[in-house]
């Protein structure tokens, strides 16, 4: 029942318990008028044998008829008046005078003795039709327990759905607060109830949400933007140390370091610049159309080269043409990217594989290597920024490569997911809008030669 809506658990559970409550109403309904019904089943055994006392008290001989439940009539002196024709031993010598109830010959009897005008009675009643009676009460009642079952399945599936009502307003309005419209907020009901609060607070919550992540991203943009003039300053003049032929060799050499470094720094304030813009909804893509595959062929040549040192063979399988809309500068920052992490986390003389395929309105590249399995407990951060996901310290990055790239599938309307991750395959799966094929070639036709 974990994966059922709410509205059918309410609606079973208020079931379940409506059934138990007819039963237990069954069972106290029973257990009330079957001892009504016994004790004014006594009432009645009472006064038929002093009906019958009365009458054999007279002096003339016994009547004719007398009541079927009078088993036996003595007087005090233990003279037998009266005796009912294939009466028992059982009933008449019971040893009990007051009335209970035995079992003779599998079938319940009401037994017991009156005293009165010096004779004493002894009666036995079947109880037969008090037994059937409650019969028919247990039969009845649980009879209706389909019913019942019915009307309050029905009944608390809609009245779950009339309470739940406000939380599918909540719902809906909550998927829209996004990055993008953090300004939505969910409706308050009228009600003046505790799902009215509840929204209240969320609300408030989100206005600290809001602020907190304004801030954020308002922190990264413009730290970011204010790096970029002093870091290009001391570039440059790391450059014009590198380049003046009166510095000494060792200096050189401490310089190109430091050179390497701001490369680093200009690359870590580029990138969170770039995921600043797109926290904020603000990422300029310049949308048009172009062959995929010239971006691809640049970006092998460029793994070759980095591939070469460890001897890691690369395995391209790509389509003679496979035109896609997208922003250009940002597919190959995305591509550049994958190709990076495929070589940096690869083992030495294995194995890289581009691949592509179309799926409809979407073009997919899938680039996959050889390396360490990523930790399962891993996978859901690898996107996370910052997160490294093999743990490796001692392999170049800062954590952001893969945090960009999937920031800029999705902001094309496409998207980047992990597709394998087993022993020795990691598989990253790159979807992106393609142009249709029939549109592409006629494009290319009417271009102006």
């Amino acid at each position: 029942m974990k994966r059922w809506p709410l509205r059918w658990k309410i609606a079973l559970y208020a079931a379940g318990l409506g059934v138990i409550a007819t039963i237990a109403g069954a069972a106290t309904t029973w257990t009330l008028m079957h001892y009504a019904e016994m004790r004014a089943f006594d009432r009645r055994l009472a006064e038929e044998a002093n009906e019958a006392l009365r009458v054999f008290s007279a002096p003339d001989s016994p009547p004719l008829r007398v009541s079927d439940h009078v088993a036996a009539v003595w007087t005090d002196r233990g003279e037998l008046r009266y005796r009912a024709p294939n009466v028992q031993s059982l009933v008449l010598e019971d040893g009990r005078p007051d009335l209970h109830t035995r079992k003779i010959d599998g079938q319940k009897f009401r037994v017991g003795e009156f005293r009165a005008y010096g004779l004493r009675a002894r009666l036995a009643a079947n109880l037969a039709d008090i037994s059937a009676i409650g019969r028919d009460i247990i039969f009845g009642m649980f009879g209706a327990i389909p019913t019942v079952l019915a009307v309050v399945l029905l009944g608390g599936r809609w009245v779950a759905g009339q309470a739940l009502g406000p939380v599918d307003a909540i719902q809906q309005a909550a998927a829209q607060i996004s990055p993008k419209h953090l300004d939505q907020r969910l409706p308050v009901p009228a009600t003046n109830d505790e799902i009215a609060s509840l929204i209240s607070v969320l609300n408030s919550t989100f206005d600290r949400l809001q602020r907190s992540f304004e801030q954020s991203a308002r922190f990264s943009a413009d730290a970011s933007h204010h790096l970029k003039t002093p870091i290009a300053v001391l570039r440059a003049g790391i450059e014009e140390i590198l380049r003046d032929p009166d510095t000494p060799a060792k200096q050189q050499a401490r310089a190109d370091a430091l050179l390497h470094q701001t490369h680093q720094l200009t690359s870590i304030a580029e990138n969170l610049l770039l995921l600043a813009r797109a926290d904020a909804g603000r990422l300029e893509l310049k949308f048009v159309e172009f062959d995929l595959r010239e971006v691809l062929d640049g970006a092998v040549d460029d793994l070759r080269a980095l591939a070469e040192p460890n001897r890691i063979s690369i395995d391209a399988r790509l389509p003679n043409s496979l035109p896609v809309r997208a922003d250009r500068f940002a597919v190959a920052l995305i591509t550049q990217n994958l190709i990076d992490n495929a070589v940096k986390f690869n083992r030495s003389g294995g194995r890289i594989q581009l691949q592509t395929d179309c799926n409809g309105d979407y073009a997919t590249l899938s680039i996959g290597n050889n390396g360490k399995e990523i930790p399962h407990d891993r996978v859901e951060h690898i996107f996370e920024r910052f997160y490294r996901a093999r743990g490796d310290q001692q392999t170049p990055g800062h954590g952001l490569g893969l945090s960009i790239a999937r920031e800029l599938a999705r902001a094309h309307g496409g998207d980047l997911v992990l597709a394998q991750r087993e022993r020795d395959w990691t598989e990253f799966r790159l979807r992106l809008p393609r142009v249709q094929m029939d549109n592409w070639q006629s494009k290319i036709a009417n271009r102006p030669s």
